[in-house]
């Protein structure tokens, strides 16, 4: 019995080697370049928003217009405070959020803009599902 398995599978792995491999056009240096940029910075952004609370800051500054302090960001957490300024500083590094300062306290906003390469990078791979 496993013999027949194993012939079916062989012979299923030799039907896929004889199919003619797509070719590809070669990728001029200076596009490649723009890409590797491009994939860093989206790298970058999706690394950032990949976990929860992160997420979360994210979507408490996109429901609120205008600047929101940081004390109103910690509050809306059960964390320490260390721990939502370093979230904080991720989601800055990454470009995705901005502050401001105002006497002690920092006033967090989205930056504008800063998801929408994310949108085009997600509709260009949806486009081609279909």
């Amino acid at each position: 019995m496993n013999a027949a398995k194993t012939g079916q599978i062989r012979s299923t792995r030799a039907r896929k080697r004889q199919e003619p491999a797509t070719q590809l056009e070669p990728v001029q240096e200076e596009g490649l370049n723009s890409h590797k940029q491009e994939a860093h910075m989206l790298a970058n952004r999706l690394k950032a928003l990949a976990d929860p609370t992160r997420m979360q800051i994210v979507m408490l500054l996109a429901e609120r217009p205008g600047n929101v302090c940081v004390c109103d960001i910690t509050n809306s957490f059960d964390l320490d405070q260390s721990t939502i300024s370093h979230h904080l500083r991720l989601l800055r590094e990454a470009g995705i959020i901005d502050a401001v300062r105002h006497g002690v306290w920092a006033y967090y906003f989205l930056l504008p803009g800063a998801l929408e390469p994310l949108i085009q990078l997600f509709t260009r791979l949806e486009q081609r599902e279909q």
